[in-house]
Formats: C-alpha cells, structure tokens, sequence
C-alpha cells in the first residue's frame, strides 16, 4: 500500500486572550530609547491579570507609643519606594527567529541601573508616567521551549524608587518687556539708554496634584542679577546668566542644585522647559555654590501660591512645577 502524505497548515500561534484595556494606552519606554505597547494584543507585548503598580503606593506611619498610655501617637506617615508587578506575555507569529529577536528586543530595555519610564494615558488623553528599574524576573521556568510556540509569559518585578506617578507639569512663564523707544537728553543728543529691570506681581502657581511638589526654575540670558521663589522663599542669583546660556535652578531636595547650560543653537526657539538635557542643554557648569542664600519651599496640594520673582536683564525666566500623584488615573 501506497505511503500517503498529508499536509496541513503550518502551525500560527496566537496570545491567550488578556485583560481589556480598551481606552487606557499603556506603554513602556527603555533607558535605550524604544518604546513598547504594553496594552494591545497585536502588539507583541501585552500586560496581563494580576498587573500591580497603578494604584497607591505603600506608606508607612510613624506614631509615639508609650506603656501607659493605651493605643498611639499619629506622627506622620512616610512613602516608600513602589513595587511594580508585570504579569507579561511576549508573543510573534512569524516564527522562532523573530520571536527570539522581539524577546531579546524587550530584555534589553530591563535593566536594575538604567531606568526606563511606564506610562499611562487616560481616555481624556492625560498622561501620567512612573520611573522604574528592574529588580527580577523570578527565576521563570520553561515547559516548552517559546521560541517554538511564538509566546512566553513572565513575571516581572520593578521598583519606582520616586513612588509617585509624575502627570502633566504646570509652567509659569516670564519675560521682560520690550524696552521703550530711546530718548534723548535736551541738552545734547546723547542716547539714554534705560537698563532692564522687571518684577513680578499677583503671579501664582497652583499644584493640582496629590502631593506636595518642588518647582524647577529655568533663567535663560541676559539677564545680570536674578531672584526667583515662592512667596517670601527666595533664591538669589547674584551672578549674570550671558545670553545664549540657561540656568537650571532644581529646588527638589533630592536633587537641589543650579546648573549653567549653553543652549545648543538648533534649541534657540524653543521654550526652556520644553529643552532636553544632554540635546539642546549641553556643556554643564555647576553654580551651586555660587547661588546667594537660598530658602527652597514646596507647592503643599491643591493650593495655589504666590511666586516672586526679580530679574535684571532681558532673559526669559520659566517655574516648572511637576505634578505627582499616587495612583496612575
């Protein structure tokens, strides 16, 4: 008898179904600059159920106790760092060399010394982000080799070590005004030229986020002398910031400082705020020894507060206030 062959269709993984995040765009960015779709099923990696990290993060209280005295002491709380918990499947359907290369792709962006940034868009089209470094991926175990059914699922762990998730920024701008027209003396026509000076009044900043934030403080030149602040919490910049440069002022106490910058010529137009650091802010010189005295405070949540804010000169001077917020919606 006859051997006989049959032929079939060559075999097309699909991804198990996962969860609907129908209206709520997830995406992962790594420290390697690409970007990753975290919430579409056709797009090779998907979050699954059981994802954790999106909602409050962890708070311990600090209280008195005392033998005597029943019960405790509310002292405040402290927010510690946030666990990030990714149930993920990896997934190609053009065979095993292109599954190994997508799941190399994706490794490649964990990294417990470089971070990358988890980010959630709402359907109003507001975006909040979260900055993670891997910690593990817990020993995962395979049954069957992945590259041979185009899928594997893992069970990674992060760590936000700043547990807020960062939205939208507020940005408070300042220019001085156009100079008037030069006039001349009546005794001579000698010009007059007046120098420029401008202050701020009845400004505010509001911070609409969960929690207290720090401003940041952009000066760009010229300008010669500078104080900036919030309410009577000044600080002062005794030194000229030359045009083409921008002074970076970070009042954040974890990363308090000022950092003199060039701006690189392609970023002339740009707003200072919107510059990126290492593109269009480039040759860094620390000044912070070189800032007068200086009294940084907060922007407490959901209030708004008067700035203050003094320049000599004709620069541009921009508050940064990043808003922080516990949950990720």
């Amino acid at each position: 008898m006859a051997a006989q062959l049959v032929y079939g269709l060559p075999f097309t993984p699909t991804p198990t179904p996962g969860p609907d995040w129908q209206g709520m765009l997830m995406t992962w960015t790594g420290w390697d600059g690409s970007v990753w779709t975290l919430s579409d099923r056709s797009a090779g990696a998907l979050l699954l159920a059981g994802t954790r990290g999106l909602t409050l993060p962890p708070t311990r209280r600090i209280v008195d106790t005392s033998p005597a005295v029943a019960g405790s002491l509310h002292r405040g709380s402290v927010t510690e760092e946030r666990e990030v918990f990714w149930p993920i499947k990896i997934f190609h359907g053009d065979g095993a060399l292109a599954w190994v290369a997508r799941d190399r792709a994706f490794r490649r962006t964990l990294d417990p010394d470089r971070p990358g940034v988890w980010a959630v868009t709402q359907p109003s089209g507001e975006t909040r982000r979260l900055t993670c470094y891997f910690d593990n991926e817990g020993n995962h175990e395979f049954d069957t080799l992945p590259s041979l059914t185009g899928w594997a699922r893992y069970a990674i762990t992060l760590y936000a070590e700043q547990p807020y998730w960062v939205g939208e920024p507020i940005v408070n701008s300042f220019k001085a005004p156009e100079p008037p027209a030069p006039f001349f003396e009546p005794t001579g026509p000698q010009v007059v030229n007046i120098a420029s000076a401008y202050s701020v009044e009845n400004a505010t900043i509001d911070n609409p986020g969960d929690v207290e934030s720090y401003p940041r403080w952009f000066i760009d030149g010229e300008t010669v002398t500078a104080s900036v602040g919030i309410g009577s919490l000044l600080v002062d910049v005794p030194f000229t910031v030359p045009a083409d440069k921008c002074l970076v002022i970070e009042s954040d106490p974890v990363d308090i400082g000022a950092t003199m910058y060039d701006i690189a010529p392609s970023a002339a137009g740009k707003k200072p705020s919107q510059r990126i650091v290492g593109v269009d802010l480039i040759n860094p010189v620390d000044r912070t020894a070189d800032l007068g005295e200086a009294d940084f405070g907060a922007i407490p949540p959901g209030q708004s507060v008067p700035l203050s804010l003094t320049v000599n000169g004709t620069g541009m001077v921009e508050c940064y206030l990043p808003t922080l917020w516990r949950a990720a919606w």
